[in-house]
């Protein structure tokens, strides 16, 4: 009991649990950037330099990639193991998507200057 043809249970009760964390902390970021850029909007590279140098921003923004890259990966992962049938195209689109998260989080870190 409790172990199915993918895994246990509890493994896809993690994941729901981990795919909403991440979709509240995504949303809570855009919000908070949203009014953080309509009640001070940056008018300059000074604005943006001293913005990406507080600890608060640069924590704040790894944890943002970091929950977009989770949520991501475990979404389309669901959406391949639901509707991509024959298991050698999955596993090839589960490498390529891997592939390009794993890209776009150290093109992503490199661009917010995470050293």
């Amino acid at each position: 009991v409790g172990v199915s043809e993918r895994g246990s249970i509890r493994s896809g009760l993690g994941e729901w649990i981990v795919q909403r964390l991440t979709a509240v902390y995504l949303l809570v970021y855009i919000i908070v950037a949203l009014i953080r850029f309509t009640v001070w909007p940056i008018t300059g590279y000074a604005d943006w330099v001293q913005l990406s140098s507080g600890l608060f921003y640069q924590i704040s923004t790894l944890l943002f990639i970091f929950s977009l890259l989770a949520h991501a990966w475990l979404g389309l992962k669901s959406v391949f193991l639901d509707y991509i049938k024959p298991w050698r195209l999955r596993f090839l689109l589960h490498m390529l998507l891997a592939t390009v998260l794993l890209g776009t989080g150290v093109w992503a870190l490199l661009v917010i200057g995470v050293k």
